[in-house]
């Protein structure tokens, strides 16, 4: 998965939040509150909003239903097929479960998944889509978990409609909970063992699944989807908020080791103004300087073949010391999102 969960996304994940606490009695305006969305945009199919957002929304969530184990599950399981748009209709459309994989990290901006995601050939003969959360919220990190897998598992089961067409076997989740708390959720909806206190959460499939032909595969469609689905994730990167022209800026450099100052210069804004704009979509420079840092680390790390001290430069540290200790910082403060100024 490229691209860090921090990135622009429909209104539609939250609207779905927003439908499922309303029948249950939860005032709209009470789950938009400190959000900066309003509920008349909540039916716009055009309208974007910051993964700040949302996240604004889940913790009144939380706060309205105890933040109860299983509450991920139960809203997961809502995130259908057709809320991704093209997106949902490329994984319909592809030629393979293989390529469903490919297409499905390429795209993941396209989604509402705040997990880090990576697809798995393991020599016990079994596929695992992996899904990392230490870089996500301590507060929210449960229930987006949660609901990342459900949905993950729910779109599958649609693009193979039909009892016992996902091969499933096992899920495993990254938190414990209580057996006598444990609601029946996880089973009623993954249908699999499921088990908690793991290092992070996976879905382990049987590894012939990657060679399954969706029933709807159609090349010319995906193709067409495909070249939507690139667009989107263009203008999401690069077009939407001056937070998002700041981290596709940031994505886009060879080196991190650069001033607000300079990417005023280059966005052409003066430094005062950059910090209020941020400010007004509810983040800082740092904030996003530190969360391009963490995704392009990911990604690095996993190539044993890049030297320690070329990763540290090119993340904008002076030795690979300095990057451990920022390392160490953010792993310290995902529990606390309030951005250093």
């Amino acid at each position: 998965m490229r691209d860090p969960w921090d990135h622009p996304r429909t209104m539609v994940g939250v609207a779905i939040l927003c439908e499922w606490a309303a029948q249950r009695g939860v005032d709209v305006g009470a789950l938009l509150r400190g959000s900066r969305i309003t509920p008349r945009s909540l039916a716009d199919p055009d309208e974007l909003l910051e993964a700040q957002q949302e996240i604004a929304v889940i913790r009144n969530l939380l706060d309205a239903f105890d933040n109860r184990p299983g509450l991920g599950i139960e809203l997961g399981r809502l995130y259908h097929l057709t809320a991704y748009g093209y997106f949902g209709y490329l994984l319909a459309a592809c030629s393979s479960v293989r390529e469903t994989v490919r297409y499905g990290l390429r795209y993941a901006l396209l989604t509402f998944a705040f997990s880090t995601m990576t697809a798995q050939i393991r020599e016990s003969g079994q596929y695992v889509l992996a899904m990392e959360s230490h870089d996500v919220p301590e507060d929210i990190r449960r229930f987006v978990v949660e609901r990342d897998a459900a949905a993950t598992v729910q779109i599958q089961r649609e693009v193979f409609p039909g009892a016992n067409r996902v091969p499933l076997r096992e899920v495993r989740l990254p938190f414990e909970i209580d057996e006598t708390r444990r609601p029946p959720v996880y089973q009623d909806h993954f249908q699999v063992p499921v088990s908690f206190g793991h290092p992070r959460a996976e879905l382990v499939f049987d590894v012939g699944y990657l060679d399954q032909v969706p029933p709807m595969a159609n090349a010319h469609t995906a193709l067409l989807m495909i070249e939507q689905c690139e667009r989107i994730r263009t203008e999401r990167l690069h077009c939407t908020g001056v937070s998002a022209r700041v981290r596709a800026h940031l994505l886009d450099r060879d080196s991190l080791d650069i001033s607000l100052e300079d990417v005023a210069e280059q966005l052409h804004y003066a430094p005062r103004t950059l910090r209020r704009r941020l400010a007004n979509e509810g983040t800082t420079f740092r904030a996003i300087l530190d969360e391009v840092r963490r995704g392009v680390a990911e990604n690095l790390l996993r190539d044993p073949s890049i030297p320690r001290y070329e990763i540290a430069q090119l993340l904008g540290y002076q030795d690979w010391s300095s990057f451990l200790r920022a390392r160490r910082r953010w792993q310290g403060g995902t529990g606390n999102r309030t951005p250093a100024k």
